[in-house]
Parts: C-alpha cells; structure tokens; sequence
C-alpha cells in the first residue's frame, strides 16, 4: 500500500521509462503526485500497469523497472570522451570525466543536454565554441 514518502513504480514523463518514484501527494489511498527516483522530476502519477512507448520505439510492460545498465544496453552507439566542446545528439553514449559512462536522454536548447548517469541525471554544456 502506497504512503507520502513511500515508494511506488510509475512511468516518468522525462525519462520516458517505467521507475521508482516517491509519492508527494495523496488523494485517500491513490497518489497523485510523485517524485523520480532518477532525474528528481515532480509530476503526476501514472500508473506503471500500462503499455508505454519509448522513443526507441519498443513497448515497456507495466511493473518491469529497467536498470541503469539495461538502458545503455539499448544504446548502441560508441562512447565518445565528453568535452564541452562537443555536440551530442539524444541517445549518444560518453564517457564523463566525474561521473563515468551515460547517455543523452534529451537535448535541452541549443547548448544543453540531459545526460544519465549510474548516479543520476546531469545537464551538461555542450557545443560550446
């Protein structure tokens, strides 16, 4: 049974993927708010019974949580040594000094992307001149 600070499995609108989240909010014994586990993004409960479509384009049943090493499985790409001076696109796997191996899970504007990380989601520069 689902508490305010307890653990639930729901689908991530950001990361696009089913994962453990912590409930915010609560109406009677249904959360309504709840907090990723991975990238800290607050939004409203979806229920992780669901069939889900990533960008990739392959279905994630409900209750199946991916682990970090499952996700870089899914992307097939050579790990590249991150520099800000790069230009990274979604789904391109580097090699970060401090954090180690992720990959971009979103560009965010023109010199921003999101990148996971084992220990969580980063927003790094890059493309810069």
């Amino acid at each position: 049974m689902a508490k305010v600070g307890g653990e639930v499995d729901a689908f991530c609108t950001r990361c696009q993927l089913l994962l453990a989240h912590t409930v915010i909010a609560m109406v009677g014994t249904v959360p309504v708010k709840v907090e990723c586990n991975t990238c800290r993004n607050m939004h409203r409960f979806r229920e992780a019974s669901t069939t889900v479509r990533r960008p990739t384009g392959k279905a994630t049943r409900g209750g199946l949580t991916l682990s970090f090493d499952q996700m870089l499985a899914t992307h097939t790409t050579l790990p590249r040594t991150y520099a800000s001076t790069g230009l990274f696109a979604a789904g391109d796997v580097l090699d970060h000094a401090s954090f180690g191996r992720g990959f971009v899970s979103a560009v965010k504007d023109p010199g921003k992307v999101e990148v996971t990380f084992r220990t969580g989601v980063k927003t790094l520069i890059h493309g810069k001149r």
